[in-house]
């Protein structure tokens, strides 16, 4: 269970990021790409994200490691990153293309 948290929040900060980058390129009207909206709003929900995915790895990695995690655990990172790369392949060409 640790591990699909770990890996939650570890997709979450990749697909914000990503998403951001892309919209900072090229959607110049949305709201989230202004100054205000990324150092207020999305670099805390980074950081705090990054470090909690970051701490329970190394929690896991010190109570018995990876071999450790059952087999749920492992199922369920999978579709987790699965999701993320789903969501990832929906919204960026929507960025992308201007649509909202």
């Amino acid at each position: 269970m640790f591990i699909m948290f770990s890996v939650a929040s570890l997709c979450a900060v990749v697909l914000i990021a990503g998403l951001l980058r892309l919209a900072c390129r090229h959607r110049k009207d949305l709201w989230i790409v202004s100054d205000d909206a990324i150092l207020c709003l999305a670099a805390p929900v980074i950081i705090l994200l990054s470090t909690f995915g970051a701490s329970s790895v190394g929690w896991r990695i010190t109570h018995g490691g990876f071999t450790a995690v059952a087999i749920g655990g492992w199922i369920g990172s999978v579709l987790i990153a699965a999701l993320a790369v789903g969501v990832w392949l929906l919204v960026a060409p929507r960025i992308r293309e201007g649509r909202n």
